[in-house]
């Protein structure tokens, strides 16, 4: 399955990409951390729990209904280099939506 993002890099720069998804993880520092076959770079999202729960259940329908891409909308996501985090400010939390389509 693929995965469609707007992307912020950390000079500023907003690219959408599309992605190999392999899983999204939750940690503790208030960011979803989407795996993809870029191995130099981590994609994050900024979110509180609550919202990854709701992230998790929309991508894991979207894989039930064996959909080739999904979406990620109503937010940035923020590409840096693979272990590397931004700090965390609760008012940049995005309201991410995961969507089947456009």
């Amino acid at each position: 399955m693929f995965i469609h993002y707007t992307c912020m890099d950390t000079i500023g720069d907003e690219r959408d990409e599309l992605a190999t998804f392999y899983g999204i993880r939750y940690n503790r520092n208030g960011f979803a951390v989407l795996s993809t076959e870029h191995n130099a770079h981590d994609y994050l999202l900024p979110m509180r729990d609550e919202e990854f729960k709701k992230v998790l259940i929309e991508l894991t329908d979207a894989i039930k209904k064996g959909s080739n891409i999904v979406y990620v909308t109503n937010g940035y996501v923020y590409r840096v280099r693979r272990g590397a985090m931004l700090p965390f400010d609760g008012n940049t939390v995005g309201k991410y939506v995961i969507k089947t389509e456009l």
